[in-house]
């Protein structure tokens, strides 16, 4: 299990140590311009030695580490929306040299907090770009980082489960789906690990207890990724629909659920990330 936005709030770093301690998180991924970049690393160091940490690359709604004036807003961050972000990536190439030299350097910070290379992926799932992602497994070959999420293969558990419109879950699961096969045909590379499913996506900020047992009943044999959203802040439950970060305290209780610890316990073994 992974927790992404590693870094971006006291509240996100407690979460994600505690859900390490007391639950099965194994993973986090770090966003390295973030203001509590440096206290998740400093608490990951001395209270989850054995957390595996990873990139969360940004190129929307998040923090710049090189400023390039190509890619940020008057605010000095990246734009929110991640269909406006995608679509001007996917249109205007004369931002390929700006992007690389932003991912150089997120990649070039994760390594100079003295971090161990462990994995990569991207905020909203921007590294799935068919632009980016190419850019991005160069780049992780380079660093030495020697897995990449792609999300996929969630649609057919959670049809099963899910209150959600039908009709939404299968145009992501579809959009996704079909990125991935592409991206995987066209940049497999044995140096890369790519997990055979990844949940998280059509339930993104709703990875609720009842949802995540539910996927822990239900997992076909291979290697899984499930990635939460937790924070420890107060106030921020996830009802019927996700907070506006998608980031909740309820999700830092379904890793912290006995119940989620017992489905685990009952026969899948967790991939340490230490």
């Amino acid at each position: 299990m992974t927790a992404d936005d590693f870094g971006v709030s006291p509240e996100v770093n407690e979460a994600v140590i505690r859900a390490h301690r007391d639950g099965p998180l194994r993973f986090a991924s770090l966003m390295v311009a973030e203001p509590a970049s440096s206290q998740a690393v400093d608490r990951a160091r001395r209270e989850a030695p054995d957390l595996g940490l990873g990139l969360h690359a940004v190129l929307c709604a998040g923090r710049s580490v090189s400023a390039s004036p190509e890619l940020i807003g008057a605010d000095g961050g990246f734009p929110a929306d991640p269909v406006f972000c995608g679509l001007r990536y996917f249109f205007d190439r004369s931002l390929l040299v700006p992007m690389e030299r932003e991912l150089r350097g997120q990649f070039e910070r994760f390594l100079a907090f003295g971090l161990r290379p462990s994995h990569v992926d991207g905020h909203v799932n921007i590294h799935a770009h068919p632009v980016v992602f190419p850019l991005l497994a160069r780049l992780s070959r380079e660093y030495g980082f020697r897995r990449i999420r792609l999300p996929g293969g969630e649609f057919s558990i959670s049809m099963l489960f899910s209150s959600r419109p039908l009709w939404k879950q299968l145009i992501e699961a579809s959009v996704f789906g079909l990125l991935r096969r592409y991206l995987l045909r066209a940049y497999a590379d044995p140096r890369l690990e790519t997990p055979d499913r990844v949940l998280g996506l059509l339930r993104s900020g709703l990875m609720k207890e009842e949802y995540v047992l539910h996927c822990l009943r239900n997992l076909p044999p291979g290697l899984t990724e499930i990635y939460l959203h937790p924070s420890s802040a107060a106030g921020t439950e996830a009802g019927d629909r996700p907070t506006p970060t998608h980031r909740s305290i309820t999700e830092l209780r379904t890793l912290l659920s006995e119940r989620v610890r017992d489905a685990i316990a009952s026969g899948i073994e967790l991939v340490g990330g230490g």
